[in-house]
């Protein structure tokens, strides 16, 4: 892993000349995997709220497809981690990075709720959880790195996190966690207090705590168990397609038990999104790695790949970034004769003026917005790595 918030810098005017040798060693199915889902995290959040089904978070139990993003991204996390700690990790190196997410973690939750009240500071969130995954998966893979072991160990991790939610949820409505009864109401509440977790408790879970965070566990170890098979001599694809359909069955198994959850990470949404992340490696794989791409690869699949990878090689810095510039938009105001209002109410006011279709318009603007500083940062060879 790269330092936490590190610019490497380029000539953007210079011509993007590459070295074949180098391109051997790259795994671009790591970049292809992580870009598309970047991708479809920015088109999803482009959309303006309440337009579709499929952008918006099911209410408890069920699966969309933006329910994917989080889960899928913490997968390929843990693959990148088997790539980059394969020779060992460089504990100080390791030790700033957890710190500085931490840090920086606090300071996404303060401007995406815009407020610097440190009373109702939200301690948990997407970049904590990171931290915290970073720093158990490494404790994990110091000792076991075969990834049949890591694959059971995730299951094993997912198998103790669903018994506690079927033992409470005994309790509950229906016999299952409910919004208001399930663990993450009792252990977040506890160790950082209601003000300090997802809106403030009043919702009674956080997506993003304690039982959440354990359970997210599985997905990273599945993912470096991928990125171990990605590290193998042979049969690459074919063990990247097996593991994935193998946890895809085993999700749809234990659904039938406890039903896909993205709020409580249920088991079966955890499995399930760790083997769509390790079906799209081994389809990947087979496409962009199998033969290596050079400058006599047809334009079209460099064309692909290199749209890709602009995304994937600043999957953070566009992940993060889009939560960070709609805060920004829809909480600097402008002030005119009729009142005060945002940006992202001019832009709206703008849409609908020139458009019949004032939402596409608007998600056009905001897609083409994050597709152009994708571009151009590659291009220019910027990277905000974490």
């Amino acid at each position: 892993m790269t330092r936490i918030v590190e610019l490497r810098k380029g000539n953007c005017m210079e011509k993007n000349i590459s070295r074949e040798h180098q391109r051997k060693r790259r795994i671009h199915s790591i970049d292809m995997t992580r870009g598309l889902i970047v991708l479809l995290s920015v088109f999803m959040f482009s959309i303006p709220s309440g337009v579709f089904s499929f952008d918006q978070h099911a209410e408890w139990y069920g699966l969309t497809l933006v329910d994917f993003i989080l889960p899928c991204f913490l997968t390929i996390f843990g693959t990148s981690m088997a790539i980059a700690y394969q020779k060992g990790v460089k504990r100080k190196r390791f030790l700033t990075r957890t710190i500085k997410l931490i840090i920086f973690g606090l300071i996404f939750n303060i401007i995406a709720a815009w407020s610097l009240s440190f009373s109702t500071l939200r301690f948990t969130g997407v970049l904590q959880m990171f931290a915290v995954l970073g720093i158990a998966t490494v404790i994990i893979t110091k000792y076991v790195k075969n990834p049949v072991q890591l694959t059971l160990i995730g299951m094993l991790i997912l198998s103790i996190h669903g018994a506690n939610l079927l033992y409470i949820g005994s309790a509950c409505e229906e016999g299952l966690p409910q919004p208001d009864c399930n663990p993450s109401g009792v252990i977040d509440t506890a160790i950082f207090g209601e003000n300090h977790i997802y809106a403030q408790g009043e919702l009674g879970y956080d997506p993003e705590g304690i039982p959440s965070t354990f359970a997210a566990l599985g997905n990273v170890l599945f993912g470096f168990s991928a990125g171990r098979m990605l590290l193998s001599k042979k049969g690459k694809e074919n063990k990247l397609l097996i593991h994935g359909i193998v946890l895809i069955v085993l999700a749809l198994i234990v659904s039938s038990i406890l039903p896909f959850g993205k709020r409580i990470w249920t088991p079966a949404f955890a499995l399930v999104t760790a083997g769509v992340t390790s079906v799209l490696l081994a389809i990947f794989h087979l496409l962009f790695d199998r033969n290596p791409i050079t400058s006599r690869t047809k334009p079209i699949k460099r064309a692909i790949l290199w749209f890709m990878e602009a995304f994937g090689k600043n999957s953070f810095f566009i992940y993060f970034g889009k939560y960070v510039l709609y805060s920004l938009l829809i909480h600097i105001t402008i002030q005119n004769t009729e009142g005060v209002f945002s940006i992202n109410h001019y832009i709206h006011m703008f849409t609908e003026k020139i458009s019949s279709a004032p939402v596409l318009i608007y998600a056009s603007i905001i897609f083409g917005i994050w597709t152009v500083l994708a571009l151009v940062f590659h291009k220019c060879k910027w990277y905000v790595k974490i």
